[in-house]
């Protein structure tokens, strides 16, 4: 069912929307075309944000991006807005993003990368066909309303281990402990890290905490072997580790002591 409207007589009555400040036109209300330039003046300020980083509509092949902002964190990210891009024609769909150092990508067929692996903002889907824009799609639904981290926001996942388990790539930037373990407990990191992947270790239980590289190497002041588990079972034990560019592991902060497997 449509949604429905207040009844005549409450519509005849409304002075001014309260959220927005937008104003009726009373009845009768002369000259009316000034009102309704007014009318427009306060819609028009009322939906700014609504226009900031939207795809639209050139002519031909052709999409601008309007200005607008983004939350990196708890860095701002300024977009001046863009125009002239000439899109693939024939696509079902060409997806648009804003990389994090907010670059706009416009080539991107296959679908939206992985948010976990490779943040960005999705703006829009366009299809093509003929020389033409058959379609946009707005994306920006999700991007609108976020508190950054640190900011009260989102916060760090901290998860607890009693038995082995194995990390995955998307669970970038959480905590993990042996908190309630009674024996030793291996934490495998993830293969093939994509660059800049972020775990955080800390003993909570007097047990044997193991961070297993896999075919990588976890590299600090105890060692730098491929292959060999960093280990601590002292309660305050603490390991920041970081992916970088070879598959190995940066240890980028560390308390207690953490030793390399023999």
């Amino acid at each position: 069912m449509s949604e429905v409207y207040p009844s005549d007589n409450t519509l005849l009555n409304l002075q001014a929307d309260g959220e927005s400040g937008v104003e009726y036109i009373p009845t009768g209300a002369a000259p009316y075309y000034l009102h309704f330039r007014r009318l427009l003046y306060r819609l028009l300020l009322a939906t700014h944000r609504a226009n900031d980083l939207r795809v639209y509509d050139e002519g031909g092949l052709e999409v601008g991006v309007k200005a607008g902002k983004f939350w990196l964190g708890t860095t701002l990210v300024g977009y001046a807005g863009s125009t002239g891009h000439v899109l693939a024609d024939n696509k079902a769909a060409v997806y648009l993003y804003l990389t994090t150092d907010g670059m706009l990508v416009a080539n991107e067929y296959a679908g939206f990368p992985d948010m976990a692996t490779t943040p960005h903002v999705r703006l829009a889907i366009v299809t093509t066909a003929g020389g033409d824009i058959v379609s946009i799609v707005d994306c920006r639904s999700g991007h609108n309303c976020i508190v950054p981290h640190g900011a009260g926001g989102v916060r760090t996942t901290v998860e607890a281990h009693t038995s082995d388990d194995t990390l995955s790539a998307v669970k970038s930037g959480s905590v993990h402990t042996n908190l309630g373990a009674t024996t030793v407990v291996t934490l495998s990191l993830p293969a093939d890290p994509p660059q800049g992947t972020q775990f955080s270790f800390a003993v909570q239980a007097a047990q044997e905490l193991r961070i297993d590289p896999g075919s990588g190497a976890i590299r600090d002041d105890s060692g730098q072997t491929v292959g060999k588990y960093k280990s601590a079972s002292a309660v305050g034990a603490a390991l920041t580790l970081v992916a970088d560019a070879n598959g190995d592991w940066a240890t980028i902060a560390k308390n207690g002591t953490w030793s390399e497997r023999a």
